[in-house]
């Protein structure tokens, strides 16, 4: 099975990295594969120098997920992208071919996390795959 996992560099996207990894044998047949998403969004104005922002933000997001994957010898792809996260992260899922998305049940923002996670309400909502949501 190809699974996508979205990451933010919230402790639930850091659970939804555990659970993959103490799950790995889903994504671990001959065309299958975790392919790990972070979405950095596209929210400061275009003059500001932002490919150098949004590269900070993004290794940051990652460090904690990838260090652990790579320590539990867990082979992903990493793909990174900057828009619209609930979108990007359907788009991906597409493109990739993904048959199931495993994300966290609250991203890094607070505002965001109010409910369950706008993100994540809307991936639930539009997504054609299984999606599994770690608290």
């Amino acid at each position: 099975m190809k699974v996508l996992v979205s990451i933010d560099g919230s402790k639930h996207s850091i659970k939804a990295i555990d659970y993959l990894i103490q799950n790995a044998s889903m994504f671990s047949g001959k065309g299958s594969g975790l392919i790990v998403l972070h979405v950095e969004p596209n929210v400061i104005p275009p003059e500001v120098t932002q490919y150098i922002w949004y590269a900070d933000q993004s290794k940051a997001a990652i460090k904690a997920a990838t260090a652990k994957l790579d320590k539990a010898k867990v082979p992903y792809k990493l793909v990174q992208k900057i828009g619209h996260v609930a979108d990007t992260i359907l788009a991906e899922t597409k493109t990739a071919k993904a048959e199931m998305i495993v994300m966290g049940s609250h991203g890094r923002s607070s505002l965001m996390s109010l409910v369950m996670g706008s993100v994540t309400s809307q991936v639930l909502a539009q997504s054609k795959q299984p999606v599994l949501i770690i608290k």
